[in-house]
């Protein structure tokens, strides 16, 4: 996935907060980056690149832990 400045944003969402949910991210990118969320392809698009950031957060953590 290519580190765009929404990507990075919602990668800190998911990294500085206990927990997030999927709604709560897409209220904020419609919010401040003026994203359409009630169309449907968009709240779709949106969803499938959210699940692969907390994917990769959460590999992050993993590897973090075992390390350390």
């Amino acid at each position: 996935m290519r580190e765009t400045r929404i990507v990075k944003y919602i990668k800190s969402l998911i990294r500085n907060h206990k927990y997030m949910t999927t709604e709560d991210i897409m209220l904020l990118l419609e919010k401040y980056y003026r994203v359409p969320i009630s169309v449907p392809s968009v709240y779709y698009k949106y969803r499938k690149i959210i699940k692969e950031c907390r994917k990769e957060v959460y590999k992050e953590r993993r590897r973090k832990r075992r390390r350390g």
